[in-house]
């Protein structure tokens, strides 16, 4: 008795509601919002992030801006994605599912992927990677190695770099804090006809720390970061554009004080790490083809400084001074093939590393070619989404006097579907 007095009612109602709707115009515009479509680079290209069969998420604009974190770890923790590991000397770790960047030497050894604008960083230092000319972070969890290569197990942070799209406009800020910590930052960004620019400089500095009793925790100062990024492109013809980016890190005697009960007044990191990119992106009028094109050079340094251990009865291994060098190179290249209903992308990669250490005598080489094919299918009004993959990589290590020469390599794959 109960549920068909309940549909009775349901009935009812909507009997009256009827002549009303019959009354009024259609009128799709009405009390609709529209919203700007989140646009993201997971599978390589452009695509809607509704499209996506990857666990993904994006740290947009607005967010950055009104953040007060200096660098990519910093935010990342501020947006709690992952799990954070903050080290003394300007050195932290991002990690997602269990698995981790490597902070103290290049990428190779690590297991989660830092890319910057689709291509490796060259480091798994999230510190090392200002926000000042950051457009949106991509974090992908969970393995993207077909898209990206070696390293991708338990993830992707793809760190975007703004382009000039808008009148010129730039800004300068100066902000202070506890300990003396001053950081000053200048940035510009617009669009001159078919020339775009945007570009920033961060410097920042801190005095030791405080603690909590109010006694001075020493070696635990920064003497200087800066940070450039800057990029630039020309649109010779509607969607061609060359471009170019440049980026750099440059921490010099970071303090590193080791532990509480042991403070160590003189140990300190030199860290840095620069590159430049040239990008070619095209597509034709129609949109039909598209394809990007890369070449990529770079340094990363790391360098640990403790003079207490010249000493020759100090008994531990370490070497009064320590360092890590990687010279890192490498191309993309790739071609889309667009349709409603399907898209076709086939690629190439390559990556070159040159690793020199202190505790090995000659530099060491690896080298990464590799070639990739990526699908996705739209069915059912674009309702159901289909991706695919597969990736054949090559790899090359050349440890000199160390092992000699050693190669491998390995065909990956995945599928994935939305709905």
């Amino acid at each position: 008795m109960g549920r068909k007095l309940f549909l009775f009612l349901i009935l009812s109602l909507l009997s009256l509601q009827v002549p009303v709707l019959a009354d009024e115009k259609p009128n799709p515009e009405k009390n609709v919002t529209k919203m700007d479509e989140m646009v993201v680079t997971a599978s390589r290209i452009k695509e809607k992030k509704i499209e996506t069969t990857s666990n993904i998420t994006i740290v947009d604009e607005k967010d950055i801006k009104a953040s007060s974190a200096a660098n990519l770890g910093d935010l990342l923790a501020e947006k709690g994605i992952g799990h954070i590991q903050e080290y003394p000397g300007v050195s932290t770790s991002i990690g997602i599912r269990g698995f981790r960047t490597e902070t103290h030497g290049n990428d190779l050894m690590g297991h989660v992927l830092v890319l910057l604008n689709g291509r490796r960083a060259g480091t798994g230092n999230v510190a090392k990677i200002m926000t000042k000319n950051i457009e949106r972070i991509e974090i992908i969890r969970g393995p993207a190695s077909v898209q990206y290569g070696s390293a991708a197990m338990g993830g992707v942070v793809n760190v975007i770099t703004k382009q000039g799209k808008k009148k010129p406009n730039g800004f300068v800020e100066s902000v202070t804090g506890s300990f003396n910590s001053l950081e000053n930052s200048a940035g510009l960004s617009g669009k001159i006809k078919n020339f775009d620019f945007s570009g920033s400089f961060t410097h920042k500095s801190r005095d030791d720390y405080d603690t909590a009793d109010n006694d001075r925790y020493h070696n635990t100062k920064n003497n200087h970061q800066k940070n450039t990024s800057v990029n630039i492109g020309y649109e010779f013809l509607p969607g061609n554009r060359l471009g170019l980016i440049y980026n750099r890190f440059d921490a010099d005697d970071v303090g590193s004080p080791g532990y509480f009960k042991n403070n160590d007044l003189d140990d300190y990191t030199d860290s840095s790490n620069h590159s430049i990119d040239f990008v070619y992106d095209g597509r034709t009028s129609q949109g039909l083809f598209s394809w990007m094109v890369r070449y990529f050079n770079g340094k990363d340094k790391n360098k640990w400084i403790n003079p207490a251990q010249s000493d020759p009865d100090f008994s531990d291994a370490w070497y009064p001074l320590s360092f890590n060098y990687t010279d890192y190179k490498g191309c993309q290249s790739q071609l889309s093939y667009n349709r409603d209903h399907f898209v076709l992308t086939a690629g190439f990669d390559w990556a070159n590393y040159k690793i020199h250490t202190s505790w090995s005598p000659e530099k060491s080489e690896y080298d990464n070619p590799a070639g990739f094919v990526l699908a996705k299918i739209r069915a059912f009004d674009e309702r159901l989404i289909i991706t695919g993959g597969m990736r054949y990589d090559e790899y090359e290590v050349d440890m000199k006097n160390n092992g000699g020469t050693q190669n491998d390599n390995n065909i990956t794959s995945n599928i994935g579907m939305a709905y």
